[in-house]
């Protein structure tokens, strides 16, 4: 799991190496722009041209820098930089007298006219252009001549090479505030920023490499509870299941869902429930919907609950032999939002302390109210879109959609349970503070009863007796495979229908790559 700083936590950071551990900075700067030249050389292998736009700031003297090794390797290298050479950080002024020694060709300018880099362009354009002006620093829209800068290097048909954060970006943030450099490949010094991994933000970084600068990895470490989740990581959850085992070993999942219409909803989960390894799986559906589901997913069985006037779940009565039964509840895949359902809610929330699962309606259920489920003896897991956020907290979509990781981290507080906050890149949040970003899944999973999926995954999981972190972070990585795999068959949207199958290929794929 790779460590995912905000600026406050990287300067932190580097404050840390350079002060109390010795490290000189301009140490730490040639480091960066040697990782830097590597990223451009191996990326970019054909490359003979490159231009490098500098800022006065240290991001600049990185660029600096790397002007001085591409001169050395061969390459054709012009430089731009904008600002006063008096006003230039120490390390900076240093990198360009060195740069200058070195006979890069440099041209600096101090006002706010554009006319050289239009003119540096118009004479010959760069395979490379590397953005090296403003770094993670900036926390306002971009504006002025760097806003027009970013313009015309978007506008150009060379690659370009972000230094540690896209111009325009803020390392902090998610957000794109304003313009902003569209990088195709970003180097970032020593761990991922906020910025790097998170959408909007993230689709304008392309491709992202970290490059080690010296900074110890505890150090890192130590400076955040955010973590992007890698293939190995996930490997190494995985549950084990012994070659002796049988089904009673591997846990019963009970699955409370379902209302006229959307039957669908729950035999999807149940099958993906299945795939996972859950033993038993049993779709604890309203009585009229019992024939519908009974064939839907073939492994699974059902039971019966009182319907009311519409077919809707009326009442919980029938549950409690069936939970005697159970290892895991998951509720809410098209259980709708009546009277009865919430009824069956409130019930399951005071009588089941065990494995829990709530999903969809069940969060709409809970309305402002997440503080419904805290104390309980054992966390359970909450899987919200946006919108079902949104309503958990009382906030806005909007609010959340700008700050998911945030949104998660509360809502897992206030409710005492893990949430999966889902979307493009989904957060796991715990209750105590920890959390990740996942990197699987893509726009193949915006299909209807995708979520579904993603409930009896990770139910069947909890139900084998994964502790609910572990259970999301694992069911979460091979959902979002799954959609990535339909990819290969299915170029708009993976069905849902299918996606538990492709959730089996990515487990596969784990442990035999």
């Amino acid at each position: 799991m790779l460590p995912v700083l905000d600026n406050e936590a990287m300067r932190e950071a580097d404050r840390y190496t350079i002060d109390d551990l010795g490290v000189p900075s301009i140490v730490l700067m040639e480091n960066a722009a040697t990782g830097v030249v590597d990223a451009l050389r191996e990326t970019y292998p054909d490359s003979t041209s490159v231009l490098v736009l500098c800022g006065p700031g240290n991001n600049g003297g990185d660029g600096l820098a790397a002007a001085r090794h591409l001169v050395n390797g061969g390459h054709d290298v012009r430089v731009v930089l904008f600002g006063s050479e008096d006003r230039l950080s120490q390390d900076s002024a240093v990198n360009l007298q060195l740069a200058r020694a070195f006979g890069v060709n440099i041209t600096i300018v101090e006002d706010d006219t554009l006319t050289a880099l239009d003119a540096t362009l118009a004479s010959r354009p760069p395979d490379v252009v590397v953005d090296a002006l403003l770094g993670t620093g900036i926390d306002r829209p971009l504006a002025g001549r760097f806003a027009a800068i970013a313009d015309r290097v978007n506008a150009m048909d060379s690659a370009v090479l972000s230094v540690d954060v896209p111009t325009g970006l803020n390392g902090s943030s998610s957000d794109t505030p304003g313009p902003s450099v569209e990088a195709d490949l970003t180097v970032t010094f020593a761990a991922l920023k906020t910025c790097h991994v998170l959408p909007p933000a993230c689709l304008r970084c392309g491709d992202v490499a970290i490059v080690d600068i010296g900074i110890p990895p505890h150090i890192l470490e130590r400076q955040t509870n955010l973590r992007w989740l890698e293939s190995h990581d996930v490997t190494l959850l995985l549950p084990v299941r012994p070659v002796d085992g049988h089904k009673g070993g591997f846990g019963h999942l009970i699955l409370v869902a379902g209302a006229p219409g959307r039957g669908g909803a729950v035999a999807m989960a149940a099958r993906s429930a299945v795939v996972v390894g859950s033993g038993l799986v049993t779709m604890a559906v309203p009585e009229p919907l019992v024939p519908v589901v009974d064939g839907a997913c073939l492994e699974a069985m059902t039971h019966g609950l009182a319907a009311d006037a519409d077919g809707g779940i009326a009442v919980p009565d029938g549950l409690e032999p069936l939970l005697s039964r159970a290892t895991a509840v998951a509720a809410g895949p098209g259980m709708g939002t009546s009277d009865g359902a919430a009824k069956t809610l409130e019930w399951l929330i005071n009588a089941w302390s065990g494995a829990l699962l709530l999903d969809a309606d069940a969060i709409n259920l809970l309305a402002g109210e997440p503080e419904r489920l805290a104390g309980r003896s054992q966390p359970g897991v909450l899987t919200p879109h946006p919108g079902e956020l949104a309503r958990l907290l009382g906030r806005s979509t909007a609010e959340i959609v700008s700050d998911r990781v945030s949104a998660a981290r509360e809502a897992a507080d206030r409710s005492g349970c893990v949430v999966v906050a889902k979307g493009f890149r989904s957060i796991i949040a715990t209750p105590d503070g920890e959390s990740w970003i996942n990197p699987t899944g893509d726009a193949h999973l915006a299909s209807g009863g995708s979520g579904d999926v993603l409930t009896g995954t990770v139910g069947g999981l909890m139900a084998q007796g994964l502790e609910p972190a572990r259970a999301a972070v694992v069911g979460v990585w091979l959902h979002g495979r799954a959609g990535e795999l339909g990819g290969d068959l299915y170029p708009a949207a993976t069905p849902a229908s299918v996606q538990s199958e492709l959730v089996a290929a990515a487990w596969k794929e784990l442990v035999d790559p």
